[in-house]
């Protein structure tokens, strides 16, 4: 078992971290703050284990894929930290309603055989384009970020990383799908999901990266390992109301995955409000 000797406490320790789409910069802050510096290397295509744009299917887990990332890293560069970051877009608690992107990034310390595991999910509002006119397209393009890319899907190639209408028509040009400057048929234009042209996944990467540095800080009051984290909730905190209890979370459950040591810890909150109880707002 690893001791408390500063694991992740190390001053001027060294990650290494696979990557071609600039999630290292996002990741970077949040682990340098505590002395983790991150090395990146392209020794290994991260497009083989799967692309969002789909010219590769993704054959694994986002979390083993994550994983493997990681641990290749340290393969790759000797160095005994990694990290693999993957994300992943579907799920969520409303399927087919709202759109929901998950952001997983792992740490791996090959000298214990240790991965600590970052998640964060929410909504994502970026979705496809469908539009038969070049002025409809130019509206909808501006609803988002100038920092969106896009990805046409040409009778011939897929164009990717289109970061403006310009960027779009010009594909489009190139595609023979525009004369007198009108669309001569239906367009679909899909979000280019890569981490550096999707401004809201940088976001969540980034929420990720900062949760990923607070587990590594958490140790567990036994055996001074990290990531001693919340993984279980209890719920039945009582209605402000009636008393009774209701659905909303309670406590939280954290366990020590080295010693298996538990501690339960109560919600900052007295009470649930009566919009949230069962009985009081059926």
């Amino acid at each position: 078992m690893a001791s408390s000797t500063k694991l992740y406490e190390l001053k001027n320790a060294k990650a290494a971290m696979l990557t071609k789409h600039g999630k290292a910069s996002l990741i970077k802050p949040s682990l340098h703050k505590f002395g983790i510096d991150i090395v990146t290397t392209e020794a290994f295509d991260t497009d083989l284990l799967g692309t969002f744009s789909g010219e590769v299917e993704r054959t694994m887990t986002p979390q083993n894929c994550a994983a493997r990332k990681a641990r290749l890293a340290c393969e790759l560069t000797g160095l005994e930290l990694g990290i693999g970051s993957e994300g992943s877009f579907g799920g969520g608690p409303y399927p087919g309603l709202v759109n929901w992107d998950t952001e997983i990034i792992v740490l791996y310390d090959s000298r214990w055989d240790k991965e600590i595991t970052a998640v964060v999910s929410g909504p994502f509002s970026v979705g496809k384009i469908k539009t038969e006119s070049l002025e409809d397209l130019k509206k909808q393009i501006a609803n988002h970020s100038s920092q969106q890319a896009w990805i046409f899907r040409g009778p011939e190639k897929n164009h990717k990383g289109l970061q403006s209408f310009q960027a779009v028509y010009s594909a489009l040009q190139a595609s023979a799908l525009i004369e007198n400057d009108e669309l001569t048929e239906s367009l679909s234009l899909e979000p280019d999901l890569r981490a550096m042209h999707c401004p809201e996944r940088q976001n969540y990467i980034r929420q990720t990266a900062e949760q990923l540095a607070q587990r590594i800080q958490s140790l567990c009051p036994s055996c001074a390992i990290p990531d001693f984290w919340p993984t279980d909730v209890e719920r039945g905190l009582a209605c402000r109301s009636c008393g009774r209890p209701t659905k909303s979370i309670r406590a939280k459950i954290s366990v020590c995955s080295e010693c298996n040591h538990s501690e339960v810890v109560n919600v900052d909150r007295e009470a649930a409000e009566p919009a949230e109880c069962q009985w009081c707002n059926p």
